[in-house]
């Protein structure tokens, strides 16, 4: 567990809260960072409250927080489950039936909340009760997109709850961009944080064999957010079926794998896209491919160029999130103005051009990460949230 030195001068324990809005699905790669951090605070002898949506089987991540002393709330809890409710007696547990996710506010009385949004249509319900009880908040965005714009009817919502949080933290500047263009407002209290990686910070994976150049597509598969049903419409045209060129996706299925796996068929794209499961161990794709190919309609901040960067492999994607940030455009990625087969076949080409050059691309790609992204991003975004609790002192 990484650690900062601001925690070493800490005389008195404080209480955290964490409102996590994501309702999608029961775990996602948007709750690592304030998971991650809600447990390094704990294990410097902070407390923590949880406020969690309730799923029939809960991840691992929120089971392991709420051992470890952690209070915890489930929202939307059907109220006939008596065996789950007996089970969560077990541990120290505010249950639903207490009352609302006020009531939750007002009986933990934290000195700070951060809400962590999946997504930026998500509401912060809470926002009001935070500023009624002085209690200081941070709201940390994971994504946000062109493609759902907040309906005026509940702009000022979204306006009052940004203007009075302690600290607005998103993942790139573009997505700052875009949520202050749907609010049509400007936040000064905006900063960007890094999101945690899952690769070794020195990590050097061996460079594969060039008898075909292997591209991966890691990520879920998920057309909406991901796009790969582009990687069909790319890879059909005539040219690179003639070229020494493989696309492996992994990742797990999130409702679009079964029209992948038949765009795949219908085009007799067998021999050039294939899949590779679902693995944690990051770095072990890095040994089998040479360039992550990730076709994004919208992104927050990739994890996978991060790691992708720093196992030293170039990057073809598309202008979303904090790709633009991080990448040299034509030295260490290909990146295409907008997701869309034509201009990504245009980015692929233009690699392919160069790919005598990835391995050295890739050792560029790599320095650059070191040089432009923290090493310790847990530590720095705890450092924002004690700051926070502190501003109430």
């Amino acid at each position: 567990m990484e650690r900062t030195a601001t925690f070493q001068k800490m005389e008195s324990p404080l209480k955290f809260g964490f409102y996590s809005c994501m309702s999608g699905v029961p775990w996602g790669g948007s709750e690592e960072l304030w998971w991650r951090s809600a447990r390094l605070l704990q294990t410097q002898g902070h407390e923590v409250a949880v406020n969690y949506k309730w799923w029939e089987k809960q991840a691992g991540q929120i089971t392991e927080i709420q051992e470890h002393g952690a209070t915890l709330f489930l929202r939307d809890k059907p109220a006939n489950n008596f065996w789950y409710s007996g089970l969560l007696n077990l541990f120290r547990t505010i249950k639903p039936k207490d009352g609302t996710d006020e009531s939750w506010l007002e009986k933990e009385r934290p000195d700070t909340v951060l809400f962590s949004l999946g997504y930026h249509p998500d509401r912060i319900r809470l926002a009001k009760a935070c500023q009624r009880l002085n209690i200081p908040y941070t709201i940390n965005v994971q994504c946000a997109s062109s493609s759902v714009f907040i309906h005026e009817s509940i702009m000022e919502e979204f306006r009052n709850a940004y203007h009075n949080a302690h600290k607005v933290l998103f993942v790139s500047k573009e997505n700052q961009e875009k949520l202050e263009t749907n609010m049509a407002t400007k936040l000064t209290n905006a900063e960007i944080v890094a999101n945690p990686f899952n690769v070794r910070h020195d990590a050097d994976p061996q460079w594969p064999e060039e008898d075909i150049f292997r591209l991966a597509c890691v990520g879920r598969i998920h057309f909406v957010s991901k796009g790969q049903d582009l990687l069909v419409h790319v890879l059909r045209r005539e040219k690179w079926q003639n070229r020494p060129i493989k696309i492996t996706l992994y990742g797990k299925n999130q409702g679009n794998k079964k029209q992948l796996e038949e765009l795949i068929k219908l085009y007799n794209l067998e021999d050039k896209i294939g899949f590779g499961g679902f693995t944690r161990n990051v770095e072990e794709i890095w040994e089998a491919n040479h360039a992550l190919f990730l076709p994004s309609r919208y992104e927050g901040a990739a994890l996978v160029v991060i790691e992708t960067m720093l196992c030293n492999r170039i990057v073809i994607t598309t202008d979303t999130g904090r790709n633009r940030e991080l990448l040299r455009d034509g030295e260490t990625g290909f990146i295409a103005h907008a997701a869309n087969a034509d201009l990504l076949d245009d980015a692929l080409e233009r690699a392919w051009q160069k790919r005598e050059q990835w391995r050295e691309l890739g050792k560029q790609a790599g320095k650059d990460i070191r040089e432009n992204y923290t090493s310790n991003p847990i530590g720095d975004f705890t450092d924002h949230l004690v700051a926070a609790a502190e501003s109430k002192r």
